[in-house]
């Protein structure tokens, strides 16, 4: 395990900890069973995204303070943004502007409905 992955692991451990609540309302929180904290908070299984996001919501923080945090090395060395390359993220039910048909396609749906509206005539 790298060093900054030991790094998170002790940072996303010394949240868990700092909680006020009990161990089992957090294990409930993270969507883990009983008895697994310890386990997940050791390397095995592997934390995952969703752990990480689940503790930042319980303690009311930014998701990507824990990777600021145990990545800052990385940070300094970064000389782009996320956003450089895929562009500002847009909210997940925004709508996205629609294409233009292919002509042909436009074609072929007049002619349905044209064929669609003469059957109802007769």
């Amino acid at each position: 395990m790298d060093k900054n992955m030991k790094r998170l692991l002790e940072l996303v451990r010394s949240a868990c900890y700092s909680w006020s609540g009990n161990k089992r309302d957090l294990e409930g929180a993270l969507g883990i069973g009983h008895g697994r904290l310890e386990e997940i908070l050791d390397g095995q299984p592997e934390l995952r995204v969703r752990h990480i996001v689940s503790l930042a919501r319980l303690l009311k923080v930014r998701p990507s303070d824990f990777l600021r945090l145990a990545y800052s090395d990385e940070e300094s060395t970064a000389t782009q943004r996320l956003e450089d390359w895929v562009g500002e993220p847009k909210p997940p039910n925004a709508r996205r502007k629609p294409q233009p048909l292919a002509p042909e396609h436009e074609q072929q749906i007049r002619e349905l409905i044209r064929d669609e509206l003469a059957k109802r005539e007769k």
